[in-house]
């Protein structure tokens, strides 16, 4: 005789000891756990996808170039996403220096998103794209984002 009961959420048998067990009834139980198990392996409402875990996993990247003094560079980042948010400053240097003798603010950070950022930073598919400009805004505003002899850092977000 096959199982008496069974379970109230699988439906899995319940043998009570006068029960017989079946070859059956094990496969039956079998093949109701492993369509269980696949059914909710596969909802992405309760399971993340690869793709959404990798951003989990990597949410973000950094790394250094050194300025050449190019009025503009795209700088091949190796970023192994395509990120949303840049943010690029000059190491051991001040974010803003203002020079009074000459009437001079140099700005060396900058800001970037794929809508628009900062002046002197654009951020395409995994590259960034930094300049140095003379007179930005006026002839004493200054953008140093690739200055030669500066190690510049960036950080990109997903």
């Amino acid at each position: 005789m096959s199982a008496t009961n069974q379970t109230s959420f699988l439906g899995l048998s319940s043998w009570l000891s006068g029960d017989k067990p079946q070859r059956s009834d094990f496969n039956s139980d079998n093949q109701k756990v492993d369509d269980f198990a696949a059914e909710h392996t596969a909802d992405m409402q309760h399971h993340l996808s690869d793709e959404d875990r990798e951003k989990f996993d990597l949410p973000y990247y950094m790394g250094v170039y050194y300025g050449d003094n190019q009025a503009s560079r795209t700088v091949a980042t190796q970023c192994p996403f395509e990120p949303q948010l840049c943010m690029v400053f000059c190491i051991n240097s001040a974010v803003q220096q203002s020079d009074f003798e000459i009437g001079r603010s140099v700005n060396r950070v900058g800001l970037a998103s794929v809508r628009g950022g900062t002046p002197g930073i654009g951020i395409s598919g995994c590259n960034i794209t930094v300049q140095n400009i003379d007179a930005f805004a006026s002839s004493d505003e200054w953008i140093r984002l690739n200055e030669s002899g500066k190690t510049y850092f960036y950080f990109l977000l997903r």
